[in-house]
């Protein structure tokens, strides 16, 4: 774009008419002020700097526009009535400006005190619905948790013996009071941010000036192409930054860390499809990609603190992401193969039932359809639905092979936790994505400690931030975040690995 200007430039300048005549025009503008704050006991209004910006986004786009338009009577479209308007907000103290040029001082004033009042009453609406929505969701789950304990409890005093029965007791009592925890603080701590008036709009005169009077225009060739040059640059950085704004793809793994409010520990480095689409986690191999999926055992193991052995269970690992192809199967089979390595007894867990590839990842082979119908679940332990696989003290529970609904095969696998943690000494879920299936949620009150996947240059930042949202409504389990499809330095230091002898762990078996 510079050097475009600096053509330009060097184009001789027009001649400059005789007697020209200075040409004024005046148009007017105006500004409305409004004052965030928020309602919340315990926050502030930067407490979610998210939020705050997404007020830009909403006073131009979608609703509002659509209401100023009905209400100051506007003919064409919405879009184009906004694109006449300005928002800037200041955090600093917490104002809201919204301003607009037009060709009467009346018309301008209209426009932003429209925008203005039009913003305040839709922002005031949703977040009614929004806590409605959210009360509406944690009574349903709360009901829904009460009637399962009601009647599990007459089936664990008639059986004080029976250890599952009582596990699955325990898990629904600690998944109810956390659930109640959750209604609580919903009907206590209603913050929502608060849109007032500070300043209504007064119009303010501007004058323009046309013809050749006035600041002139650089007539040499040189100051012309200096200055056009300088516009030019300065319109390429401009077109530079609107693309990154429009950019909806988390590209940095800083950016990914500011979505989902945690610190990413675990990186898993960029390789190609073909290095990432098995177990990579074997004995023998010590390269950057395997020992990223050891270092993400080490994270969990340490956050999980070892609460679910101190309870007498197995430790739940849920691995999910904002949505598909972002490594969540990947992840889930080598932390899977990560757990095995240090001796633990470990299942792996598919829920993924629209598109399963988990069992495929670790047999080589695709989820066969089972000798047993889902009516049969009820009453089969869980020990036979297992299926083992060429490494000892891994097993894989996957219901795909039966003909029932997702919805109805993720409930029913979410049911049979507790037993399958009875049974092992940890248990990887590999779910379906949060962003685009209801079934994951069946699976996320049952987690102790949740990986989220994203993968760079792919998540999309509006399915990142509902996935986050929807996690931190619905559990209290101990997060990790880790980030796909980072650039790895090269490093000498794997060299050795290669003579590395296999142990007798990871012999050849019937993958049954």
């Amino acid at each position: 774009m510079a050097l475009l200007g600096v053509l330009a430039g060097a184009v001789p300048a027009p001649a400059k008419p005789a007697n020209s005549a200075v040409e004024t025009s005046t148009t007017w503008t105006a500004s409305h002020t409004l004052l965030i704050s928020s309602s919340s006991s315990t926050q502030s209004v930067n407490s979610d700097p998210v939020a705050i910006n997404q007020l830009q986004l909403f006073a131009i786009t979608g609703e509002v526009p659509k209401r100023v338009a009905k209400s100051i009577g506007y003919d064409g479209a919405p879009a184009a009535l906004a694109a006449q308007v300005t928002v800037a907000v200041d955090q600093n103290t917490g104002a809201l400006r919204i301003t607009t040029k037009q060709s009467t001082a009346e018309l301008s004033v209209q426009v932003a005190d429209a925008f203005a009042d039009e913003l305040t009453k839709y922002i005031a609406e949703r977040q009614d619905s929004l806590q409605f929505d959210r009360l509406a969701a944690s009574r349903e789950r709360l009901d829904s948790l009460k009637t399962d304990i009601e009647k599990l409890e007459p089936v664990a005093a008639a059986n004080p013996n029976d250890k599952v029965t009582a596990a699955q007791l325990d898990a629904l009592s600690r998944q109810y009071s956390v659930a109640f925890e959750q209604l609580s603080q919903l009907q206590v701590d209603r913050g929502q941010l608060q849109l007032t008036t500070l300043e209504r709009a007064q119009a303010i005169a501007v004058e323009g000036q046309g013809g050749v009077s006035g600041i002139s225009a650089p007539t040499s060739r040189t100051s012309r192409g200096i200055l056009l040059g300088g516009v030019g640059g300065m319109v390429g950085f401009g077109v530079v930054l609107l693309l990154a704004k429009l950019d909806r793809r988390i590209r940095t793994r800083t950016q990914a860390e500011t979505i989902f409010g945690l610190r990413s520990q675990v990186a898993i480095p960029i390789t190609s499809k073909e290095a990432a689409a098995g177990m990579v986690v074997v004995p023998g191999r010590h390269d950057v990609l395997s020992d990223a999926y050891r270092t993400l055992r080490s994270v969990v193991g340490f956050v999980e603190g070892g609460a679910a052995r101190a309870a007498g269970r197995a430790p739940v690992v849920l691995v999910i992401s904002s949505g598909s192809g972002d490594g969540k199967t990947s992840v889930s089979t080598n932390l899977a193969a990560a757990f095995v390595e240090t001796g633990m007894r470990t299942v792996a867990v598919n829920t993924d039932f629209r598109r399963p590839s988990l069992t495929e990842r670790i047999l080589g082979r695709k989820s066969r359809r089972l000798g047993f119908s889902f009516e049969d679940l009820a009453n089969m332990p869980v020990a036979v639905m297992l299926s083992a696989s060429n490494v000892t003290d891994l097993a894989i529970f996957d219901l795909a092979g039966i003909d029932a609904s997702p919805g109805d095969l993720a409930r029913e696998t979410a049911r049979l936790l507790p037993e399958l943690s009875a049974l092992a000494s940890a248990v990887v879920i590999d779910s379906s994505p949060v962003g685009a299936t209801a079934e994951v949620l069946e699976l996320v009150p049952h987690a102790d400690v949740i990986v989220i996947v994203t993968r760079l240059n792919h998540s999309t930042i509006e399915s990142a931030t509902r996935c986050i949202e929807i996690v931190r409504a619905l559990s209290n389990a101990h997060l990790v975040l880790t980030v796909v499809g980072e650039a790895a330095e090269r490093s000498g230091y794997y060299e050795y690995a290669g003579s590395v002898p296999n142990p007798s762990r990871w012999r050849s078996k019937s993958a049954d």
